[in-house]
């Protein structure tokens, strides 16, 4: 077999003559890579990354234990399997090295076929791992253009309906964007604002009006302002929205669980890892900027009232540049106030509508929002 399609492997041992050895039992099946010390196998690990590692434990300055706590710390390496080399029998030290995320003992001396058989495991694992994180990865992915087909559906949906409403959910979507990348440099949100949840925030953020789809035209499409029995109509769409989003996410939970059981879908979690929530992120996100967008810091909101924090954040902040634009457009019952007027009011409604401290973060990037404002009359 050509070098090229070898596993390659890198063999770390102080002692020459078993690396001498080492290279006799597997250099006609590996590629191998010789280290004679904890720091030179590091040093190489930073610019090749094999598909085993054999490691003494045994060694003088940088033991095995310690080079596999650098390993597990670094995620450019903390993937790679690693077999212990050693010639103790010591059941506290394998233990150890297991929590440090070794996968395997080989005893000294080298027995061939053992030592064979152990890594060729091993490799194979390795490889049915990397393949079960391709297929989640290419499900993610599948997932994640359903998600943006779905939310371009639906916001096009609202938009027929409402004629005014797909501009809002285009400029809506627009300042929400600018907001979070704002936010995502900041105490204590950068910590929250992963990338991942960022993206499914701006997938979520043109569905938030999903609910009008249930108002009825009379009320959706009139050229007045409403009167007290069409406001409260036009409220429900908060509710309708929410409700939309749990039903979907009730039944993906359903299929998941009737079609491999509750107790093998968990386990299954648990094994590869996978965060069982992530495919439903999305939809809690999604379900909860419907329903809670036109909730109050004060707790004089709807459609339930809630105050403060117990508003979840993606709707505390959507709901911010929802009302900005809002105040900038025009409505067949109002002219569009100024960048400047619009800000004036979310000043006022700070503690109020808004989150105080999400209202000043807000009104400190102005320019940015006015930016967003110009392009869109533009």
């Amino acid at each position: 077999m050509p070098d090229i399609l070898k596993k390659h492997i890198l063999v770390v041992d102080d002692v020459p003559a078993n690396l001498k050895y080492a290279e006799q039992l597997l250099g006609d099946r590996y590629r191998l890579t010789l280290a004679i010390s904890g720091m030179q196998a590091l040093k190489f690990l930073k610019k090749v990354k094999p598909d085993l590692i054999l490691l003494d434990i045994n060694m003088p300055e940088m033991d095995g234990c310690m080079v596999l706590v650098q390993l597990r710390n670094d995620p450019e390496t903390n993937k790679i399997p690693v077999i212990i080399l050693t010639s103790e029998v010591d059941t506290a030290m394998e233990l150890k090295c297991l929590e440090l995320g070794a996968v395997d003992f080989i005893r000294k001396p080298f027995v061939t076929e053992i030592m064979l058989s152990r890594i060729e495991t091993q490799l194979e694992l390795s490889t049915y791992r990397h393949n079960l994180e391709d297929m989640v990865d290419e499900k993610t992915a599948v997932i994640e253009r359903l998600q943006d087909v779905m939310s371009t559906c639906f916001a096009e949906l609202v938009e027929s309906r409402d004629g005014t409403t797909g501009g809002h959910i285009k400029n809506t979507t627009r300042y929400f964007s600018v907001f979070l990348d704002e936010l995502s440099t900041l105490e204590p949100y950068k910590d929250i604002l992963t990338p991942q949840y960022m993206r499914d925030l701006v997938r979520a953020a043109p569905l938030h009006d999903i609910g009008k789809i249930g108002i009825n035209d009379c009320v959706l499409r009139k050229e007045s302002a409403l009167d007290k029995e069409e406001f409260e109509h036009m409220k429900t769409h908060a509710k309708i929205g929410g409700d939309t989003f749990q039903n979907i996410f009730t039944s993906v939970e359903e299929v998941h669980h009737s079609q491999l059981g509750a107790v093998t879908f968990e386990k299954i979690c648990d094994t590869m890892n996978i965060d069982e929530s992530a495919d439903t992120a999305f939809l809690h996100i999604a379900r909860d900027m419907a329903l809670y967008h036109h909730e109050r810091w004060n707790g004089t909101g709807y459609p339930t009232g809630i105050s403060g924090e117990q508003i979840p954040l993606c709707a505390r902040i959507l709901s911010i540049v929802d009302v900005y634009d809002a105040l900038t457009s025009r409505r067949s019952y109002k002219e569009a106030f100024s960048h400047e007027k619009a800000m004036q009011i979310i000043i006022e409604d700070r503690g109020i509508f808004f989150d105080p401290e999400l209202t000043d973060i807000f009104v400190g990037i102005s320019d940015k929002i006015e930016q967003c404002l110009m392009a869109k009359e533009h």
